[in-house]
């Protein structure tokens, strides 16, 4: 990865039967911070109702956007609204729900429209949502993950959910530490180094762990930015 580096988001929602469930988790970024120096972690800024929109049409809500830090990001949520971040070269954040297969198919649908538009998308970098969970067994990690997607979409969507969490599971990170960050590299890859990573780690149900995972990728992330001059 050559121009690596991450941010962390956390789902603002509550176990069923504790308190209203929040809106969908999109549209419920908040800003995680597990150190006081200023890092490679980004800002993530919580914008609620606000949206991209067809000029001739109030009513037709393409896709949230989303700020982080100081730029401005459009959610990956069809090829009618990647292609319209293409034509005025918005980068994407692509979905934690998607599949990969997916993922890919609205970069290049993307990828298309920017060249359609005319627009030079070079230095344009997207962002991917990842939910982690690190753990030598690797069983237990997919296991505390499924729990956690199982509660979510009990309290954002009980009667209309209609895909699959094992597909889901499959195109986030679990394993131990190495597989993940090896996992991470490969999926840079596939996306031609034009993606950043927002990380979610709160799945793992062991909260020393988890934070001792998240300062040490981060410390990694920094270390490699500035071997790199890239900070």
């Amino acid at each position: 990865m050559n121009k690596w580096n991450y941010g962390i988001f956390f789902v603002n929602f509550y176990s069923k039967g504790e308190q209203e469930s929040s809106k969908m988790m999109n549209n419920a970024l908040e800003t995680l911070r597990i150190i006081d120096e200023d890092t490679s972690i980004y800002d993530v800024v919580n914008i609620n109702d606000h949206y991209l929109v067809k000029k001739d049409s109030e009513d037709n809500k393409l896709a949230p956007f989303i700020a982080l830090g100081s730029k401005l990001y459009v959610l990956a949520t069809s090829e009618n609204t990647v292609d319209s971040a293409a034509k005025y070269a918005l980068p994407l954040v692509f979905k934690w729900d998607d599949t990969n297969e997916e993922r890919l198919k609205l970069l290049s649908s993307y990828n298309t429209s920017a060249s359609k538009y005319n627009q030079n998308i070079d230095s344009v970098r997207h962002q991917l949502m990842l939910h982690v969970n690190v753990n030598e067994a690797e069983t237990v990690a997919k296991e505390e993950l499924k729990l956690y997607f199982e509660n979510y979409v009990a309290c954002t969507q009980p009667s209309n959910f209609n895909g699959s969490i094992d597909s889901i599971i499959q195109s986030n990170v679990t394993g131990c530490y190495n597989d993940c960050l090896s996992y991470v590299a490969n999926l840079a890859g596939k996306f031609n180094n034009t993606v950043d990573f927002l990380l979610c780690f709160e799945s793992m149900q062991d909260k020393n762990k988890k934070k001792s995972v998240m300062i040490e990728l981060n410390n990694q992330v920094i270390k490699f930015r500035q071997d790199n001059n890239l900070i």
